[in-house]
């Protein structure tokens, strides 16, 4: 057990103020004082009720120079669907919400790609002051998580995971925990407050009823008003932040191998990776193991870098429960200066394909390897779609190589031409047609208006133009090195 003590500042809304229901921050506290976890340490609450992402980003510059804590929990988000949604129900509410904004600032943000920045601006005030970050998705907002509050609320938490993989921020999956006990659960309540004058006098009615007996009242299971905590919901939000924060710490050991020692799963080396499988799906994880396998080998001779690197292909069962940073089926990765993980699909979903424009290039695209020419449709879409996983084993490279790690749009150029060179490589080494292939996928992507297609046209014309020397300038660890690409790809590559 660790005996080195530690600040940890908790910034967020009413769930950590601790003001309305039971508190799950209390159950941190005493978990961090008994040394539970493996973790000694204090807790610094800056919880603030009504607290919105943008509101919270204008008071925690202060908060943080005050308290130089060595960590910072970001537990936001709820407020920017809630308020959003009470405003549509009634005039009260949204006279409400305009009252907030003004006083407090408290004004929900919306759009998911300001949302997006705006989270990563809280990431980056942490980090300004040297303290290590773990974001905390949003739990449900009412115990029926099919309704369409939830709908918002779980795309939401896409974008957290997100931005906290680009950031190479740990991630408290607090969502995932309430959705896996609620679908323990019989008879979900439907119950949530919505009406103005209701709520107000349900709100006075909190205060003077223990939460638990309210949840009892409105079977409710992990909430007493279908949004605040109850015991039992604030002891599972604590247990899953104090795990989160163990295995950033690498207390009791890492994520991945959860994967075989809780579930069984099947595993195999191939080249230098560690694989696991969901059971049956061996023949899919050996195909990608192989392509990633000769990706490793291309990239450890590109970059002279050798991280440790696990793969894992699940179905979403499977996916959802491991540390996955990203949505099921996209491929994604996992870096914290451990072995890096990349998860990919059993499967592919049609609807994913499609959003995706896969089917669109598989179209589109004649000149088809031999291996591949004689299989059918789907099959080549789920080759073609793979490449993304070469894509997420270039960012964990990059991630080792600690290249540009504060520029998220830097790093994905980087990523989009690490990837192109790796691709090319593979041609010449047997997997004819994969460049093309990326290459033909991208100008789809760029036709369709996605920022991800022109970024690959961006890393294309960058290897046409300089082949695969650019490598060189970013493998060795040296500042003005990094400077140097950066003021060559913000003024000579063209922005397709």
């Amino acid at each position: 057990m660790s005996e080195i003590k530690t600040s940890y500042l908790f910034a967020g809304d009413s769930f950590t103020e601790g003001m309305v229901g039971e508190s799950y921050l209390e159950r941190v506290a005493k978990a961090l004082y008994s040394g539970r976890y493996g973790l000694k340490g204090e807790v610094l609450n800056a919880g603030w009720g009504g607290d919105t992402v943008a509101s919270l980003h204008h008071r925690l510059g202060r908060t943080l120079v005050r308290y130089q804590p060595p960590w910072v929990i970001l537990a936001i988000g709820s407020n920017d669907v809630w308020f959003q949604w009470l405003s549509t129900h009634s005039l009260g509410w949204w006279l409400w919400q305009q009252y907030r904004g003004l006083r407090f600032g408290q004004t929900p943000t919306t759009d998911l790609d300001e949302f997006a920045s705006v989270y990563r601006a809280l990431i980056d005030q942490a980090r300004q002051i040297g303290a290590r970050v773990l974001a905390c998705t949003v739990s449900p907002l009412g115990e029926r998580l099919s309704t369409p509050v939830n709908h918002r609320v779980a795309r939401v938490n896409g974008v957290i995971k997100r931005v906290a993989a680009d950031s190479l921020v740990p991630v408290a999956d607090v969502w995932q925990s309430f959705v896996e006990e609620l679908s323990r659960l019989p008879s979900h309540s439907g119950y949530l407050p919505a009406e103005w004058l209701f709520t107000w006098a349900g709100r006075k009615h909190t205060q003077q009823t223990r939460p638990d007996e309210l949840a009892l009242r409105r079977r409710l299971h992990l909430t007493c008003d279908g949004i605040h905590l109850n015991s039992r919901g604030a002891t599972l939000w604590a247990e899953t932040v104090m795990t989160a924060l163990a295995r950033a710490q690498n207390v009791g050991g890492a994520p991945f191998p959860d994967l075989v020692q809780r579930w069984n799963l099947p595993c195999f080396k191939q080249g230098l990776l560690d694989v696991c499988c969901i059971e049956g799906s061996e023949v899919r994880a050996r195909d990608v193991a192989q392509l990633l396998a000769d990706a490793y080998e291309s990239l450890a001779f590109l970059t002279g870098a050798r991280p440790g690197i696990r793969l894992a292909v699940l179905n979403e069962v499977y996916w959802n429960r491991s540390a996955s940073p990203g949505p099921y089926p996209r491929p994604t990765s996992l870096w914290d200066g451990k072995p890096g993980a990349v998860f990919v699909p059993e499967i592919y979903d049609e609807r994913f394909l499609r959003e995706l424009h896969v089917p669109e290039a598989v179209a589109g695209w004649s000149l088809w390897p031999d291996a591949l020419a004689a299989l059918g449709a789907p099959a080549r879409a789920t080759a073609l779609a793979d490449l993304l996983a070469v894509e997420e084993l270039a960012h964990v490279f990059l991630c080792d190589l600690k290249v540009a790690a504060a520029d998220p749009g830097l790093r994905r150029l980087l990523t989009a031409y690490l990837t192109q060179v790796v691709l090319r490589t593979l041609e010449s080494g047997g997997r004819s047609g994969a460049a093309a292939m990326w290459n033909e996928w991208g100008r789809v992507l760029a036709r369709s208006g996605s920022e991800e297609g022109r970024v690959r046209l961006r890393a294309k014309w960058l290897y046409e133009e300089y082949g695969d020397r650019l490598v060189a300038m970013f493998t060795g660890h040296a500042a003005p090195e990094v400077a140097q690409i950066t003021t060559l790809l913000g003024t000579g590559v063209p922005q397709a």
